[in-house]
């Protein structure tokens, strides 16, 4: 399909070469391949680090607008926009005539940023990544533990959120039983506790701007099918939701491809990788704590490629205490992109321990066209990603000894030489950009 003559305005929260993770490698993936096909993309961004107000990057400008680190007292009450809002505004008024496609939900990235490109007549999608613009916890676990279908629901979000600030069972679902008014009253006090008790209303507004967003958007993407399900469940309007799947980019196929035929020689020893962030959420610390459960005669080597996050910064240093000297438990630096395939390749199982509801991972398909065995959490996206009669396995969450077990017995499956690996085409993101463009030319 021919893109000549289409223009986008690419809004999202962060972007490479400053800042990469998922949705960052996607979007990057999608506007190389419009542009391929001859749209005109433009990339609009938080500024963050070092970026400046401008930049090229593949051949796609990228223009930046500052977002104060801290919100003000006015933006916690949702009364006013981040500092820097009208920049972004001045910027998008500059490209008056194009599509407006956002991919975040964040404060530098949000319902604001949508409503303004709504108000400026832009024609308007919103891509949902990630769990944050239905759950208070981000996680989609009511309460930490029970999968949740996404409905949003006052008491029970607001009981389930509450939880996670800290108050004990009774306590939590006592505070999302409190009338509105007084939720919405509490939230005018500053204090742990007044937060709290506004959690009902906190839940609310997540109601309402998620009804807005449908509302200020022509079509609304999810990424996988437990968020399109979500989506349909808050009232996404079924003329408007549309369902496309992640796809990998051209260059990582290619290089896949090569690479995925391939097999180490058969030493018996059995090599785990995890790829990702140090986040709680990721779970690291389980499939850690699994091989430490695992005896030492056990051949198993346990590679942590791991990027440091935007929070938590003391969780890395839990997990290093975790590993206490283990020789076989191995933490390399980040992996260069360029060779990330080849370097996938020389392991036989990418571990995915997330303790959250993933869109993805992106890291799941890209271990599957290296030709990996995929060992994931039975959450969300990795769910659906991971076929366990092809190449995969799916274990409890945060099950350690589950984890121990399937890892051992992979290993054992590792003497005899290497483990299967899965049948399944890994889609493009050309076919991405193709479906992406079919949409723009509906609206």
């Amino acid at each position: 399909m021919n893109a000549s003559g289409v223009k986008v305005v690419m809004a999202t929260a962060w972007y490479p070469p400053y800042d990469i993770g998922g949705t960052e490698i996607y979007v990057e993936g999608l506007v190389d391949e419009l542009s391929r096909l001859g749209a005109q993309c433009v990339v609009l961004a938080p500024r963050h680090g070092d970026a400046p107000a401008r930049y090229e990057h593949r051949g796609v400008s990228v223009e930046t607008y500052p977002v104060n680190a801290e919100p003000t007292r006015a933006e916690l009450r949702d009364d006013a926009p981040h500092d820097g809002f009208d920049c972004f505004r001045q910027m998008l008024m500059r490209h008056s005539g194009a599509l407006y496609h956002q991919h975040a939900w964040t404060r530098g990235c949000g319902l604001n940023h949508l409503r303004a490109a709504r108000e400026l007549a832009f024609r308007t999608a919103l891509s949902v990544h990630v769990a944050s613009p239905i759950c208070l916890r981000g996680t989609m676990l009511r309460f930490g533990v029970e999968p949740c279908d996404g409905r949003i629901d006052g008491a029970t979000c607001g009981a389930c959120w509450a939880q996670e600030r800290g108050a004990p069972g009774v306590v939590s679902r006592a505070v999302g039983l409190l009338p509105p008014p007084v939720a919405r009253g509490a939230r005018q006090f500053d204090g742990r506790l007044a937060t709290m008790l506004g959690a009902r209303s906190l839940a609310a507004d997540k109601a309402r701007a998620l009804g807005e967003a449908f509302e200020s958007s022509d079509r609304v993407i999810a990424v996988c099918q437990w968020l399109f399900d979500a989506l349909a469940l808050n009232g996404a309007p079924k003329e408007k939701l549309a369902l496309s799947r992640h796809g990998l980019g051209a260059d990582y196929l290619e290089s896949a491809r090569a690479v995925a035929g391939s097999r180490r020689t058969p030493d018996g020893l059995l090599k785990l990788v995890y790829l990702g962030r140090w986040d709680r959420v990721k779970g690291i610390d389980i499939v850690v704590a699994a091989v430490r459960a695992i005896p030492s005669r056990v051949p198993i080597q346990l590679t942590i490629h791991a990027i440091a996050p935007a929070s938590d910064p003391i969780y890395e240093a839990e997990v290093r205490a975790l590993i206490d000297g283990d020789p076989r438990i191995i933490i390399a630096t980040a992996l260069d992109r360029a060779h990330l395939a080849s370097a996938l390749a020389a392991h036989d199982v990418l571990v995915a321990p997330s303790q959250c509801f993933e869109t993805g991972p992106i890291v799941v398909l890209e271990a599957i066209a290296a030709g990996l065995f995929v060992l994931g959490s039975r959450l969300g996206g990795i769910a659906e990603l991971v076929d366990e009669a092809d190449g995969g396995e799916l274990v409890e969450a945060s099950d350690v000894a589950e984890w121990s077990q399937a890892i051992a017995r992979l290993a054992a499956r590792r003497k005899a030489g290497p483990l299967a690996r899965s049948r399944r085409r890994v889609r493009g993101q050309s076919e991405v950009a193709e479906e992406m463009l079919a949409l723009y030319r509906a609206m």
